[in-house]
Order: structure tokens, then C-alpha cells, then sequence
């Protein structure tokens, strides 16, 4: 009879004694491959939030990019929206460069002084550096063909991506369907059939598509620039008109205070309330030391005041009045002083009660 030789026989173990450990033991199994990536040009508005959640459902991880110009007051409701998302949010300052887009815009100003598709080319560079650095592969935008007629038409759209470096890797994933396919799209990267065909200024199919997705920071539409505000144009020009070279540090001290412009191109920049005195006090020392002087009451309560001009000094007087004029509670004892601060030097002056 055929008998299985010992060397074929199974081997067994008495219950729970552990196997013979191999001595070639397995290789661990390799990490997970990273999440593909995009940078988002971020305001926290409906439209960049629907943008970002689109790419999220794909399987794309998303960076947002803030971009602050001195404009701008949205920062704190684009980091919530970020938040929400459960996205990193980050937040650049335009530079010094910033001021050609807003002198000398090459493809002009809207219904006001805003130089909306300069300052969107000039942010698509910045976002495209920033992809550049985290070595994701293209950037993304909420923008919607014709929802703003003078900078989101389709000659618009493929203007900022041309001219910011980013032809091909700009991608619109609300209005995509209207638009030639980009690079990303094209290798499949990108499922181009679950992007949409959005088009004009409609909010509530946006708003429903919200609801479908999640998303649920919804915030009321605003351009959330002061340059697209007629009623602040006046004091964009009058500062250009003025001032030869403006800095960046000229046009922040637009959205502070009441502001006059004296004799010999000079201006006053005085106080509404006491966030903006605190403001003007924080900014003056930013300022260039020949040309920029702060008044503050020094023994009565009133506004304070910037005075910013080639020849500020002639003018200490004028501007001391009026911060006088714009306080009810003058000293009884004594005519009403003002400390003077320029540079490193302070002194106290008296006021007149006249200009």
C-alpha cells in the first residue's frame, strides 16, 4: 500500500502554538499615491466655494489663495468659507507692482476706477507661482462666462489666462462646458463631463447646486472691492492726479477718514471715528518721514489726523484747525494743543480756532 513519504506529509501544530516565522518576511505594502492637487483663487464667495467643492468630488486636494490688495475686506469671510471646506487657506499681499495695474491699466477701468481685468491677470500670475510652489497641477476659479460683463466674457476669460502664463491650466469648472477644454481636462486628469455650463448672473441654480453639494456658506453677492465703487472713483483720481509715484501705503489711506486736498498737492486725512484714528496712527509711521506729519489732540478730545504732502510742513497750522473744528469739546482753560509727529520728532502746538 502507497504511503505519503515524511517529506510530503503536512505538518501540524498543537492548539495555539504560533507558525514558524518565515525568514523572508514581506515587503510592506507602498504608502497611498498623493492626492492630485489644484490651487483655488479664493474669495469665499458662493462661486468659489461651488468651484472648490466640484474639484473636491473628483478627488482633487485644494490650496486656496487669497489675494489682499489694499481694497479688499474680505479676508476674514474667505478664511470661514476655507474653513468650511475643510481646505488650507492661504493669503498674499500684492506688491509694490501692484500700483502700475492701478495707475496704468493696459486694458483700462470698469464703470468706476477699477482695473478689473489687469488686476485679474495680475492675480492669476501670483496664483500661478503659488501652484508652482506646492507642484500642483493647474489652478482653478469660480468665474462664470457673462456674469460680468466687462471682465468675464469669453475673450476675458481667455485674455487673464494667456497673459498670467496660465493657458491651459486655468480652469473654470462652473462654466467649463461653454469653454475649450484645458490641459488637465484633456488628459482625463480632469472628468470634463462632471463640470457644468453655468452662464450669466443667475444666483439660484447656483444656490441649488450648493444644496446638492454640501456646501453651506452662502454669503449674499459683493464685489467686496472698493475700486468698482463710484463713490470712492473721485478719490482714486484725485490721489493719481496729485501724486507723481504713489505707493501702495497712498492708496490704503483711501478707504481712512475725510480727505482734502490743500494748497501745493497736499492732503488731509483726519479721523471719523476711533478705529479710524487708531488706523491713521498705526500708518504713520509706514509713511515717508519728509512727507507725512500726524496731528493728535493733546489736551482735548478730537480726531486725529494725517497730514501727507511734499511741502506737509507748511500746512500744520491749516490741518490743526481743523481738528479743532471737528470737536465739541475745546478746553475752557486754555487755547486746544495738538502733539505733531514727523518722523522721530514730536512737538506741541497750539491751534487756532480759524482756518
Amino acid at each position: 500500500m502507497w504511503q505519503k513519504s515524511h517529506r510530503n506529509a503536512r505538518r501540524t501544530f498543537p492548539t495555539g502554538t504560533p507558525p514558524i516565522p518565515s525568514p523572508y518576511p514581506l515587503a510592506p505594502s507602498p504608502p497611498p499615491p498623493p492626492m492630485p492637487r489644484a490651487v483655488a483663487m479664493f474669495s469665499g464667495g458662493l462661486d468659489s466655494s461651488l468651484a472648490v467643492r466640484v474639484m473636491q468630488n473628483q478627488g482633487f486636494e485644494v490650496d486656496a489663495l487669497y489675494v489682499r490688495t489694499p481694497f479688499c475686506s474680505g479676508v476674514d469671510d474667505s478664511a470661514a468659507a476655507a474653513r468650511s471646506l475643510g481646505i488650507r487657506h492661504t493669503v498674499r499681499d500684492v506688491g509694490e507692482d501692484y500700483v502700475e495695474v492701478l495707475c496704468r491699466p493696459r486694458y483700462g477701468y470698469g464703470s468706476a476706477m477699477n482695473p478689473c481685468i489687469d488686476c485679474r491677470i495680475y492675480m492669476a500670475r501670483m496664483a500661478r507661482e503659488f501652484m508652482e510652489e506646492l507642484g500642483a497641477s493647474f489652478v482653478i476659479s469660480g468665474e462664470i462666462l457673462s456674469q460680468r460683463p466687462m471682465s468675464q466674457k469669453r475673450h476675458h476669460l481667455a485674455l487673464v489666462a494667456q497673459r498670467s502664463g496660465l493657458e491651459g491650466r486655468l480652469l473654470r469648472p462652473l462654466c467649463a462646458l461653454h469653454l475649450e477644454p484645458t490641459l488637465p481636462e484633456l488628459s482625463g486628469e480632469v472628468d470634463r463631463q462632471r463640470l457644468y455650463r453655468f452662464d450669466g448672473r443667475g444666483r439660484r441654480p447656483l444656490l441649488e447646486l450648493a444644496e446638492q453639494l454640501g456646501v453651506t456658506v452662502t454669503p449674499t453677492p459683493s464685489t467686496g472691492c472698493a475700486l468698482t465703487e463710484r463713490s470712492f472713483a473721485p478719490r482714486v483720481q484725485d490721489l493719481i492726479q496729485f501724486t507723481p509715484d504713489p505707493t501702495l501705503w497712498d492708496f490704503a489711506l483711501l478707504r481712512i477718514g475725510r480727505h482734502t486736498r490743500l494748497a501745493d498737492g497736499a492732503k488731509a486725512i483726519v479721523g471719523r471715528d476711533q478705529q479710524e484714528n487708531a488706523s491713521l496712527r498705526a500708518m504713520a509711521p509706514q509713511g515717508d518721514p519728509d512727507r507725512t506729519i500726524l496731528l493728535e489732540p493733546a489736551n482735548f478730545l478730537g480726531p486725529d489726523a494725517l497730514l501727507v504732502g511734499p511741502d506737509a510742513q507748511a500746512h500744520v497750522q491749516t490741518v490743526a484747525t481743523m481738528i479743532v473744528r471737528h470737536t465739541r469739546q475745546v478746553p475752557e482753560d486754555g487755547p486746544p494743543q495738538v502733539r505733531v509727529t514727523q518722523g522721530k520728532s514730536s512737538t506741541v502746538s497750539e491751534a487756532s480756532m480759524r482756518v
